[in-house]
């Protein structure tokens, strides 16, 4: 790798006879520069020879330019740019913004790019099909199929308000009290803004009747803590009831289907 002070040395004192054009691996110069001295070497400026005149020039250049510039003309193979990449071939490099960028380099950015924006689209219509096919799913009352396919897109792309919002409305006719209100609450997190159907669709109606529901309402169709645990203490409520039932099934089991979902309509909406 040369060196961009032994090569202003050079020029200096050995410019004369073109050394520094030899250490630079510009072989051709070298000997022409020996070529005027021999030669031409009765045409002195000042009492040099023009030669020695063009070595000092030489110099001058060297240390005008700064290490990317020197490396890009003289180190192509080794050149690696202030960021630390490899620069080869310079006899296409641009200069632009204050850095060499190589035009082969370009044109694979630009095919990244057209990657990039193809395996975007691709993504698009990957989502979009499963979104389809969860409200496919959701209008026929296959509400697992349905749970199943907007997962699939929201983990593809996890802030489609719409995704979250028949997420809430699968989990809601589930009678899955709170991931309803999680999605619910996802959804106007990522930009969903429709209170009215929030309010009026039907799908929402099990988790409207619910005191939980209004707390939310009242924060501006945001979860909170206190929410959160009401709707944990909930969860575990109905857990503890449905142990209890399926033990006094297990003991009197004559009549106690009819009475037991009875009971579950009577607590829901005392």
């Amino acid at each position: 790798m040369k060196n961009k002070w032994i090569a202003t040395l050079m020029a200096v004192f050995l410019g004369t006879f073109g050394v520094h054009r030899f250490y630079l691996r510009q072989t051709e110069m070298g000997l022409f520069f020996i070529g005027i001295y021999i030669w031409v070497k009765f045409i002195n400026i000042l009492g040099f020879p023009f030669s020695t005149l063009w070595g000092w020039y030489d110099a001058y250049r060297y240390l005008m330019m700064d290490q990317n510039e020197f490396d890009r003309k003289y180190n192509s193979k080794n050149f690696r740019d202030r960021y630390g990449n490899r620069r080869e071939n310079a006899k296409n490099d641009t200069y632009k913004q204050g850095r060499y960028i190589i035009l082969e380099q370009d044109q694979k950015n630009e095919k990244e790019r057209s990657g990039s924006v193809f395996e975007k689209y691709r993504q698009r219509k990957e989502i979009e099909t499963f979104k389809q096919a969860g409200i496919k799913h959701f209008n026929n009352y296959e509400l697992k199929e349905a749970i199943e396919s907007f997962q699939k897109a929201i983990l593809k792309e996890p802030k489609d308000n719409s995704c979250h919002f028949y997420l809430a409305c699968a989990y809601s006719l589930s009678e899955n009290v709170k991931k309803s209100f999680e999605h619910l609450n996802q959804a106007i997190i990522n930009g969903f803004k429709d209170w009215n159907k929030i309010l009026t669709h039907e799908s929402l109606a099990f988790i409207r009747v619910l005191p939980e529901f209004e707390l939310f309402k009242q924060n501006q169709y945001k979860l909170t803590n206190e929410i959160i645990e009401k709707l944990d203490l909930r969860e575990n409520r109905i857990l503890e009831e449905l142990k209890l039932e399926r033990e006094n099934l297990l003991q009197n089991p004559k009549n106690a289907y009819g009475s037991y979902f009875q009971q579950i309509v009577n607590n829901e909406f005392k």
